[in-house]
């Protein structure tokens, strides 16, 4: 017998039901079950280059400042003062040993501990217990080659081991150079009016969308996208590492084919440094795949040519607000890291030509989740059902995950199916209990 949510996504059609991107129970259900549950993305050491530099995001709907120690190691804690539970932290970023909350000046040090209460003599009798009342640690917070991301549950996996075969993906992006990647500064905020999981859904595997939605910017002439193909029929593969992430590549035979793929702009720098990748990666993720999306369950997305990272952070059944960076390899030049931020903004920031489209898209397909006949009609996710490669050795001794063909929905049917079976699992997470602890805890360097 199925499940509630098994009940809604039914993968032998590839039949999603629509109330789950309007429900605003299952929205509930999603904060606890989803975002308290699993690890989450805050952001890239490289934003944090000094002592005591911070800044502040959210895990799911709950705002956590991310700090770094004046001992240089990092720390995450819910932005919460533990009296009244104002924030104790309005910025976006900067450089502070401590924070004061504005409400009674209740004052924490960047480690967390609670360093100061006024009236603690004469009002409180130094009665209060200072180490039972410091900024609540998430439960766990790791790296993974910079990238930051923490999990408010104590019994969740291992970051390496939640990302799976997809770390080997991520590192065609993380670590073609010595040096790894690099934020550039500046945090790009903006909402959109659709639930969370239309723009994961979007960049997790869609290719099938670039050549009519995306049209008129090839057609314009916009960044030379007329001398690239805007087509269907692209050689690659959509690949399911599974936990409910999801990558896309295109394959090249040779390196005249890695370099038309790449955008002209930026062809001098891919030829560059495509021995380095090469040597670093090895000839099948430095020259034959060419990486292109993919998105890390529950809310990551990144683009390779836009060099965007995304963080979908849900606000409400239909409100998403998007959180993007721009990622360059840390030794490229300077010139190319300012034209890179340039391209970026021009075709996926704020108020991106791509951005633009895909915004659009989102916003009508919630749309019909609303509505009362149409939310009745399920989604049609079936492209490539059947012809899945669930041995992927027979293409190459060392691909990972089942493959499908680059236009393909099999890692939009993974990411539902995954989320479908934490929906189901109504075990609460574990979180910190600072009843009986300080905001001490393991951390990274």
């Amino acid at each position: 017998m199925k499940s509630h949510f098994e009940h809604l996504i039914d993968l032998n059609k590839g039949d999603i039901h629509r109330s789950i991107f309007s429900d605003p129970q299952t929205f509930e259900w999603e904060l606890e079950r989803i975002f308290a549950k699993c690890w989450l993305l805050l952001g890239h050491e490289s934003m944090l280059p000094n002592a005591n530099d911070f800044f502040t995001t959210y895990m799911g709907r709950d705002p956590v400042i991310v700090t770094r120690k004046a001992d240089g190691t990092i720390g995450c804690y819910l932005n919460m003062c533990r009296h009244r539970g104002n924030r104790v932290c309005r910025a976006d970023a900067g450089n502070a040993r401590a924070f004061s909350c504005p409400f009674h000046g209740w004052t924490f040090s960047n480690d967390g501990r609670l360093s100061n209460v006024p009236g603690y003599k004469e009002i409180y009798l130094e009665k209060l217990d200072l180490d039972a009342h410091g900024l609540v640690p998430v439960a766990q917070l790791a790296s993974y080659k910079g990238l930051l991301f923490a999990t408010f549950d104590r019994k969740a996996p291992s970051l390496e081991d939640y990302l799976g075969d997809m770390a080997w993906y991520l590192d065609m992006i993380l670590d073609r150079r010595e040096g790894g990647i690099e934020f550039l500064p500046g945090t790009h905020k903006w909402l959109v009016h659709t639930n969370w999981k239309f723009p994961v859904d979007n960049f997790i595997g869609d290719s099938y969308h670039g050549p009519v939605s995306h049209k008129s910017a090839w057609m314009s002439g916009f960044e030379g996208m007329p001398r690239r193909k805007s087509g269907y029929g692209y050689e690659g593969f959509q690949v399911n590492p599974g936990q409910g992430h999801g990558f896309g590549v295109r394959w090249a035979e040779n390196r005249d084919q890695v370099f038309e793929m790449s955008l002209p702009e930026f062809l001098d720098y891919e030829k560059s440094r495509l021995d380095e990748s090469i040597q670093r990666l090895g000839d099948l993720r430095g020259l034959h795949f060419s990486p292109m999306h993919g998105s890390i369950f529950p809310n990551v997305s990144l683009l390779w040519q836009g060099s965007a990272i995304r963080v979908w952070h849900p606000k409400g059944p239909k409100l998403t607000e998007a959180w993007g960076w721009c990622f360059v390899d840390k030794a490229a030049p300077e010139a190319y890291k300012r034209e890179k931020a340039l391209h970026m903004l021009q075709r996926h920031g704020t108020s991106g030509t791509w951005e633009a489209d895909d915004v659009d898209n989102w916003v009508q397909c919630h749309g019909s989740s609303e509505g009362y006949v149409a939310r009745r009609y399920p989604q049609n996710l079936e492209m490539g059902l059947g012809d899945e490669i669930d041995d992927p050795h027979a293409i190459h001794p060392d691909i990972r995950g089942r493959l499908g063909r680059f236009q393909s929905e099999i890692n939009q049917r993974g990411f539902y199916q995954h989320w479908a079976n934490m929906m189901d699992d109504d075990t609460p997470p574990s979180v910190p209990d600072m009843s009986r602890q300080t905001c001490s805890g393991k951390e990274p360097a």
